[in-house]
């Protein structure tokens, strides 16, 4: 048995609004399809981003690129945290090996 789409409600600027029929009246298409479509390309673009991050991550912390290059790839403040739980991680490792 197939599942159900759920409907969800949200709330948006009336610019927005406004882009989302002028696509309609463009695409000849729905407002329900542009609004899911968006969405889904949204979700798997945030996907890409986490997968993306932890490749990165992982370089960082094998020391493969630099604090700079980390910081032009995710931006400071996810560099940061990155460098923050990779720095973590090692104290925590030393620790473990006294």
């Amino acid at each position: 048995m197939p599942k159900r789409e759920e409907l969800i409600t949200v709330r948006i600027e009336p610019k927005w609004k406004e882009r989302i029929k002028t696509l309609e009246k463009e695409k000849i298409e729905t407002r329900s399809n542009i609004v899911r479509a968006a969405l889904i390309k949204y979700l798997q673009k945030e996907s890409e981003i986490k997968e993306i991050e932890k490749v990165v991550a992982k370089k960082f912390a094998s020391n493969l690129i630099s604090f700079e290059e980390l910081i032009r790839i995710v931006g400071y403040e996810e560099a940061r945290k990155i460098a923050f739980f990779v720095e973590t991680a090692k104290k925590s490792f030393e620790e473990g090996l006294k």
